[in-house]
């Protein structure tokens, strides 16, 4: 685990796929209440510190940090009432506009190079209080969006506009993105795969990211043996 406190655990079999927003679909269910449980543990921490934006990544890809961003995000929208926008930030395989099924014609790649106005490349989400910002058009020689000074200018505003802008961002091994992103966020949490990432890697992209900016922890992917008693009981399902 690194030095970050574990903010919760997100019990989720399925985190490599696109399409599965259990938050929506079954939002009244022991995962969900789980990423509830998460998001209320981050507010806490960031309403303390005067925090707004929050990158979500991992040592590497393939555990699950999509499927935990975008599900937080629905609760912070829905149930906590939070104007809330998720932003793709992951250039290389962007999978917001997968997970919630929009349209990736416009993004924000396209308002970083002043092809799009900001409030014209933003989508509305699946519930409430929820904006969708995706990675929009990616020529490949401007893959270094955040390095911009325009992304900047972005920020800003966006800080204006939501109590929370949570960005999916990418792994941070072993591009260097993600610790650009880093720079440009208040915090940063790390969503660990239970029985996948190798502590010496885990290890690698904390140092790298710097342990000051870590709010925490997820640990994902973590099986629950909950009596069926408790399900009939509390009506999950």
């Amino acid at each position: 685990m690194t030095r970050g406190k574990l903010l919760a655990t997100a019990q989720n079999a399925n985190v490599t796929d696109c399409n599965v927003a259990v938050a929506i679909q079954r939002p009244i269910s022991v995962s969900s209440d789980q990423y509830r449980v998460l998001f209320a543990k981050v507010d806490l921490h960031c309403r303390t510190e005067g925090k707004k934006v929050v990158a979500v990544t991992s040592a590497v890809k393939g555990e699950g940090k999509t499927t935990t961003v975008s599900n937080m995000a629905v609760v912070a929208a829905r149930d906590f009432g939070k104007r809330c926008l998720l932003v793709d930030g992951d250039f290389k395989n962007p999978s917001i506009h997968k997970f919630f099924n929009v349209t990736e014609e416009t993004g924000l790649v396209d308002v970083v190079t002043r092809r799009c106005p900001l409030e014209n490349a933003m989508k509305r989400g699946p519930v409430e209080n929820l904006t969708l910002l995706t990675m929009g058009y990616r020529p490949e020689k401007e893959n270094r969006i955040w390095t911009s000074e325009t992304i900047r200018e972005v920020l800003k505003a966006l800080r204006g506009w939501f109590d929370y802008v949570l960005i999916d961002a990418p792994p941070v091994l072993p591009l260097v993105d993600m610790n650009l992103i880093g720079e440009l966020a208040d915090g940063v949490l790390v969503v660990v795969r239970s029985g996948v990432t190798e502590e010496a890697l885990l290890a690698q992209a904390v140092k790298s990211l710097g342990a000051p900016k870590i709010i925490g922890n997820v640990l994902n992917g973590v099986k629950h043996e909950w009596p069926s008693r408790y399900y009939h009981q509390y009506g999950y399902y």
